[in-house]
């Protein structure tokens, strides 16, 4: 069973998850009442993301991301990730590391909990890495952007001047790659659902261990019983009633209360695997922005089939225009279901880690 050693109280700004599934006595409602809670449940999900956005440890989260690199990461950029990446991630890898230094590492618990949390480091280090997949789209933007900008809405005809900027704009926007071309996302969905299978086994077999040890403390108290009514009836075997009725209340007991804590410690990592959700929206919102840049590099390149002439750079030019807020808000979007997605994690590592420290003392 996991054991935990001294454990930093390195996330104390992340709260816990909170109980809002209500009483489990609700599930004879009427039809009407659970379409009712189907829609309170959705309404509970926005709610939560809009509690997130504005929590402080979102904003820390935001802050850390934003903050200029050090002077010696300036330059560095690989430093510069491992660096933000160790300040974002809660609890840290050492603090995890060190919780879990002490494990059996042929344990089936200690494999699935070290495994989420390397699949939650391995979730941290993409959305950081899809973070500057953002700086570089709107790089890549950046150009036609102030372009778009100085040019009339409706205006006079392009002069032959503004042509040639626009299409040397066009050159170099299709001369670069969709910086949305991603597959990582499919493979952490992956990952999290292989290992989100792998225990739920084990809680069902964990389930099954804790009704069979139910059953063997009725059998306990039934041979308590019967040697209590022997003590009374010969004597003679008092001390072996003696020895029997002083084992009895640690013949099960003991292990069911660590399967107990077993079962506590499963369902915390099954709950980090929900990050899942975050990767779902994350991965949506990727295959909006690529579907959006290559339709936008389709129209760029009709007009640099036409050489340059003034009409098709004019209509490409007027088709990016009614495009680019909407790869805005998307990008927006993204970079806020990133945030969201730091927050989930951290908030599980910290669940888990603190679920497997609280009963440190019972298998000490």
């Amino acid at each position: 069973m996991l054991e935990c050693v001294s454990v930093p109280n390195t996330n104390a700004s992340i709260p816990t998850p909170s109980n809002s599934q209500g009483n489990s006595t609700e599930v004879e409602e009427s039809e009407g009442e659970e379409d009712e809670d189907a829609s309170t449940a959705s309404l509970n999900v926005s709610t939560e993301f809009l509690r997130a956005v504005q929590a402080p440890s979102y904003k820390e989260i935001r802050s850390i991301i934003e903050a200029p690199p050090p002077v010696h990461h300036a330059h560095d950029q690989d430093s510069h990730h491992r660096y933000v990446l160790s300040q974002l991630l809660q609890p840290d890898s050492n603090s995890v590391h060190e919780a879990l230094a002490k494990f059996k590492p042929t344990s089936k618990l200690t494999r699935l909990v070290s495994t989420y949390f390397e699949h939650s480091e391995t979730t941290s280090d993409f959305c950081l890495r899809l973070l500057l997949t953002i700086i570089r789209a709107r790089d890549l933007y950046a150009p036609l952007s102030r372009l778009l900008s100085v040019l009339p809405a409706d205006g006079p005809p392009l002069s032959q001047a503004q042509c040639d900027r626009a299409y040397d704009l066009f050159l170099q926007f299709d001369s670069q790659e969709n910086p949305f071309l991603l597959s990582h996302l499919h493979q952490l969905r992956d990952s999290f659902s292989h290992l989100k299978g792998d225990i739920q086994r084990d809680l069902r077999r964990c389930h099954s261990r804790i009704r069979m040890f139910g059953h063997a403390t009725v059998g306990c108290a039934v041979i308590s019983v019967a040697v209590i009514a022997a003590v009374a009836v010969v004597a003679v075997h008092a001390a072996i009633g003696f020895t029997a009725v002083a084992a009895t209340p640690f013949c099960v007991p003991r292990q069911k209360r660590r399967e107990l804590v077993r079962l506590k410690q499963l369902e915390a990592a099954e709950n980090g695997t929900l990050v899942v959700n975050d990767i779902n929206t994350i991965d949506s919102l990727v295959d909006r922005l690529q579907t959006a840049v290559e339709a936008d590099k389709a129209f760029v390149r009709i007009a640099l089939e036409r050489g340059r002439e003034r009409h098709p750079i004019q209509q490409v030019l007027k088709e990016l225009t009614k495009n680019q807020p909407v790869l805005e808000h998307l990008l927006g979007d993204l970079e806020q279901h990133i945030y969201f997605c730091f927050y989930s994690v951290n908030k599980a590592r910290y669940a888990l880690l603190k679920e497997i420290c609280n009963h440190q003392n019972l298998y000490c």
